[in-house]
């Protein structure tokens, strides 16, 4: 249940609560609103936002649950073949969906192409799978760690032509640079596509594949809640000393960010596995996971279905002075919960 309340987390705070932050300074335009709003937006460039850590954490659940899948799978008739094809549809389907959901009229997205958030979801669950179907649990820790290192020394050590080597600026890093040349020499709509930023994305999702190697042994529950507590927060560490070598960057997926989010994720996950499977203490969680079993439904819904449309129905005519906007979403926010509770209700959950 712990995962399911991670993940409810993660989307509760995307599509939500990220809200509720941005319209908070319309009320009041004081330091905590807009310290809280901004925690709803990317850093122009260096830097950590608590908006950062969303999809990060979702590649890590996925890997998560991995383990547990993949073992199910591969005692079903057909194996490692039937659970590979399987892995290509998913990958596929996640791929296409995310530019079904972010092309612009009449071609793809004006700035990001061919490339969406479900294409780096799909692309690092397709690679971890790979990985986790072809070695055991060391070679996959040489993998999770092995990405992250060799993504630090090529933006480290290859030269930039006009900027030389280690240069973390937005033009002159290596990210920037291979996505230039893929945009000249192949088309503007694959230069994220082939991003470099992709390569860390995968340790994400293999450290989650740890992490539900983990909590799928046979240790006891309570060290179970400890060590991902403790690996946490080590990993959180490690990050801020490699940020001072290599600044926090998602935008060019440095591996400091990568180590903060997977740090973050781990504890998290700690944190809540030692609440609610341990200690016994569900019924708070409720609410998250309504929202954690159908994660990808509540983010499909949000493209297709506007959701402070039918909320301005019913708050549309009445004044509530600076919090009319806080009004709108609260209750849009409400719609998206109950949308999402009639499904559990019924049993229906998106599976891809």
């Amino acid at each position: 249940m712990s995962l399911d309340v991670l993940r409810g987390l993660d989307m509760f705070y995307l599509v939500i609560l990220s809200y509720l932050f941005l319209a908070l300074p319309e009320v009041s335009d004081n330091a905590l609103f807009r310290w809280l709003a901004n925690q709803c937006e990317h850093p122009e460039w260096q830097g950590f936002t608590m908006y950062d850590i969303v999809f990060p954490m979702f590649i890590f659940v996925v890997g998560v649950a991995m383990p547990f899948s993949f073992s199910r799978r591969m005692a079903e008739n057909g194996g490692k073949k039937k659970l590979f094809r399987h892995v290509i549809i998913r990958t596929l389907t996640l791929m296409i969906l995310g530019v079904l959901l972010w092309r612009s009229p009449g071609g793809p997205h004006p700035e990001y192409g061919y490339y969406s958030v479900l294409y780096r979801i799909g692309f690092s669950y397709f690679f971890a799978a790979i990985i986790m179907m072809n070695t055991d649990i060391k070679g996959q820790i040489y993998w999770a760690f092995g990405l992250f290192i060799g993504h630090w020394l090529l933006m480290r050590l290859v030269p930039v032509p006009g900027y030389g080597i280690g240069n973390f600026s937005p033009e002159g890093n290596l990210g920037s640079f291979v996505g230039s040349y893929v945009a000249k020499w192949m088309s503007p709509n694959f230069r994220y596509v082939f991003d470099l930023s992709l390569i860390p994305s995968v340790s994400n999702a293999l450290f989650g594949v740890l992490a539900g190697h983990w909590l799928k042994s046979g240790r006891e529950s309570l060290d179970k809640a400890k060590w991902l507590l403790i690996a946490g927060i080590a990993l959180i560490l490690v990050a801020l000393i490699v940020h001072l070598d290599f600044p926090i960057n998602k935008k060019i997926g440095s591996p400091s960010f990568h180590l903060l989010t997977c740090g973050i994720s781990v504890f998290l996950l700690g944190l809540f596995y030692w609440i609610v499977d341990v200690r016994g203490y569900r019924k708070w969680a409720f609410f998250l996971v309504v929202v954690g079993v159908n994660p990808i439904t509540i983010y499909v819904a949000g493209w297709l279905i506007d959701f402070n449309a039918i909320a301005n129905v019913v708050v549309g005519g009445i004044n509530f002075g600076d919090a009319q906007y806080l009004v709108l979403v609260s209750v849009s926010g409400l719609i998206k919960w109950l949308f999402l509770y009639y499904l559990w209700r019924q049993k229906v959950f998106l599976k891809i």
